[in-house]
């Protein structure tokens, strides 16, 4: 099967992923306005972020239900299933009526799609990045797999240029009625991922499994049974969520509510650094196939640490020159731990659990980090000041730092077909986290 049929349809679901998330969180307040009752702007903001983060706190049943798809049914079943749900509850929202016209329905409803949307992303990034390092050759795994991260980016990047070519052409007509078209959107190009997935063969891997009676009847259980990789992987997929989703879901309403950017010069920096987080992304995934996962992830989680509380101070600059500056330093170790990341917990896990597995510890760090970050930012902003959203990344970097020295192995080397060997991989790091 040609690389570009397995990158397109695997890289697809999540950009119109990222796509979505990124749009609802600068559409923040204009959704705010349409879907919650007027008088208190700021409760209907926190309102729409709530509905933001509670979209977050499904994705480990949906990681459990589709994650435990993927191995027992193969993971093409899986990436078919999450990427036809998205399709339905992403256009969904481009079309729900508003409080005006039905009161606290409109909230309802609302929640409803986003509870999907959930769902279906729980097993979507990392059933994706599964399905992709199966299929690459062993020497392009890191880059193969940083393409499937990169998705991110690209999607946030789309959704960034599409809203500020919205809101140049009519303010106000973004404002009563059109930024429903990304929505709809997005729900088009899901349908497009689904006509793709359906056309991928099986992974050799799932096929071995399969014919040799060795796919697990409890992959949610098996994955808990290997607990210390278990919680080794959720520690920096925490971090992760934290970086990725401040920068993604929170700083754009940080940026035009406390630092008094315009939403155009927020959009437009943004632009400037997902463009160049994707290409950091793909540079990261074939850098790490010639160096090593460990060390871009230790640089990527001491950037996080040194560079947070500058970003959100040059942040608070109000020019299109700081806010680019400050969000580089936000999105650099979004792309170093985000590739190293996944591409570590595909390699560390057995085949056999490796859907579930890295679906319900990436979206259990994002319901407990990534779903609650742009809440806990505004939050925190509020309370302590505008430096507080960079500290509270700094302090989570700093512990995620001590494990990863500590407890990390280097994966590049190790095999992701041979059961038996990533059986052995698996016990390996057992030892190492627990002798450290």
């Amino acid at each position: 099967m040609p690389p570009r049929r397995i990158l397109g349809a695997a890289m697809v679901g999540h950009v119109v992923e990222s796509f979505d998330f990124v749009i609802y969180g600068y559409s923040a307040t204009i959704i705010a306005r349409h879907f919650f009752p007027s008088g208190n702007e700021t409760l209907a903001i926190l309102s729409t972020l709530a509905v933001y983060g509670i979209a977050f706190i499904v994705r480990p049943l949906g990681g459990a239900v589709f994650g435990s798809m993927g191995d027992r049914l193969g993971r093409r079943t899986a990436l078919s299933t999450v990427v036809l749900i998205m399709a339905v509850s992403t256009a969904a929202i481009g079309v729900l009526p508003t409080y005006t016209s039905v009161g606290f329905l409109a909230p309802l409803l609302l929640l409803i799609c986003r509870l999907a949307q959930g769902l279906s992303m729980g097993a979507e990034y990392t059933s994706a990045a599964s399905y992709v390092m199966e299929q690459a050759p062993p020497a392009r795994r890191g880059l193969w797999t940083s393409a499937v991260g990169s998705a991110t980016f690209i999607g946030a990047a789309l959704a960034v240029f599409l809203l500020l070519g919205l809101q140049l052409s009519s303010a106000t007509a973004y404002s009563d009625w059109t930024w429903r078209l990304p929505f709809l959107l997005g729900g088009a190009m899901a349908l497009i991922g689904l006509y793709m997935r359906l056309r991928l063969e099986e992974t050799k891997t799932f096929r071995a499994l399969e014919d040799s009676g060795e796919t697990s009847r409890t992959p949610v259980r098996d994955s808990f049974r290997n607990w210390r990789v278990f919680l080794l992987l959720l520690a920096i997929f925490s971090l992760l969520a934290v970086v990725a989703q401040n920068f993604l879901g929170y700083l754009p309403t940080y940026l035009t509510k406390t630092a008094g950017l315009s939403s155009v010069t927020t959009l437009v920096a943004s632009g400037i650094a997902l463009v160049l987080c994707a290409a950091l992304s793909i540079a990261t995934g074939a850098l790490s196939d010639r160096i090593g996962r460990k060390p871009l992830l230790v640089g990527g989680v001491i950037v996080a640490v040194v560079g947070s509380i500058p970003a959100y101070m040059i942040a608070a600059g109000g020019s299109l020159a700081t806010t680019v500056v400050a969000q580089i330093l936000l999105v650099i170790p979004a792309a170093l731990v985000g590739m190293t990341a996944t591409i570590v917990a595909v390699e560390l896990v057995p085949p056999r659990i490796r859907a579930t597995s890295t679906a319900l510890t990436y979206n259990i760090a994002y319901a407990v980090f990534g779903g609650t970050a742009p809440l806990v930012g505004a939050l925190l902003t509020a309370q302590f000041g505008r430096l507080a959203p960079g500290a509270y990344i700094t302090v989570l970097a700093a512990l995620a730092l001590v494990v990863v020295i500590i407890a990390l192995p280097e994966t590049r080397h190790r095999s992701v077909d041979d059961r038996a060997a990533t059986e052995k991989n698996a016990r390996t790091v057992t030892g190492t986290v627990s002798s450290s």
